[in-house]
């Protein structure tokens, strides 16, 4: 048995109307094309709908029964209309982002701000963790996609990658910092007297900071690890530690010259690959596209110049 969705609207509003030739004209048929998709109805669920007589149509009980069904199967195409309307044009659709603690820090606030005002419809989850745990989640089909800093831990084949912005990592502290007096020399041998605030380090990041304290990795002095780049932007402006951070992190903080960057490298190569991450053979939905497309311009925005 093959319904006609037509064929029930047809119908549907033959019931309200009681009469042929009003019905039809509402629909924009002809009286007799009407009669031949009604009855072609009926031929096709094999039941009686209507009693025809001169002064109009009268639905059968068998029709009534029909008719019920009819209104709520019409209510739910009307509704699946709706709703791929909405998501063509982007009113609505549910989006699941994992972003890293750093890149986060750049773009979530402004990410957020936007999508309130201009997009009210894009339900937003957002997961704010490590590369190596957002990975996870992403192979788990947790996330849609992931902005992260990936050069620490490449991501597998199976992962399609939009290229971002690379980020640019160094040690820094509050304007007017013991250390910033310092020559060269003398902020290398000091350095190791002042405690390191940081998010959560990765093997990588830990040898290459032990490297600059001159100490192993299990004895870096950390006062603070959290992936608050908030919690610890805070600390550093109030205090004497040393905040390892992305430039592109702080950049507001760095042009108003609250905080300043320590003239020491902190790796050979300054600038680390951040990428859009998703699953290559998996189609994005168009909220997602538009989320992704926001975090690039948001993203592409130049971050300020460092003095020297």
């Amino acid at each position: 048995m093959m319904l006609s969705l037509r064929a029930l609207k047809h119908f549907s509003v033959l019931a309200e109307e009681r009469h042929f030739s009003r019905a039809a004209a509402r629909l924009h048929l002809t009286q007799s094309a009407l009669t031949r998709s009604i009855q072609g109805l009926e031929d096709t669920l094999g039941i009686k709908l209507l009693d025809r007589s001169a002064s109009g149509a009268q639905i059968t009980k068998s029709g009534e029964a029909v008719l019920n069904h009819a209104h709520r199967v019409l209510a739910e195409v009307s509704s699946l209309e709706r709703r791929t309307a909405q998501i063509r044009d982007l009113e609505s659709g549910e989006v699941s982002m994992g972003a890293g603690v750093f890149p986060a820090a750049g773009f979530m606030p402004s990410l957020l701000e936007q999508l309130a005002c201009d997009y009210p419809g894009i339900a937003l989850h957002v997961e704010i963790e490590s590369w190596q745990r957002l990975a996870e989640m992403l192979e788990q089909d947790k996330l849609d996609f992931v902005v992260a800093i990936t050069h620490s831990l490449p991501p597998s084949p199976e992962f399609s990658l939009r290229p971002l912005p690379p980020q640019h990592a160094g040690l820094f502290v509050r304007l007017g910092h013991p250390l910033l007096a310092l020559n060269r020399r003398a902020l290398l041998a000091a350095l190791p007297g002042y405690r390191l605030v940081a998010t959560h380090l990765p093997p990588r990041a830990r040898a290459q900071l032990a490297s600059l304290y001159k100490v192993q990795p299990g004895e870096l002095p950390l006062a603070l690890q959290c992936n608050s780049v908030e919690s610890l932007r805070a600390v550093t402006l109030r205090s004497d530690v040393v905040l390892f951070c992305m430039r592109e992190a702080i950049r507001e903080e760095i042009a108003a010259r609250r905080l300043v960057q320590l003239p020491l490298v902190y790796q050979a190569q300054s600038e680390l690959s951040c990428n859009v991450v998703h699953h290559a053979h998996r189609t994005l939905s168009p909220a997602a596209l538009k989320v992704i497309h926001l975090v690039e311009q948001l993203m592409g925005d130049t971050p300020p110049r460092l003095s020297t």
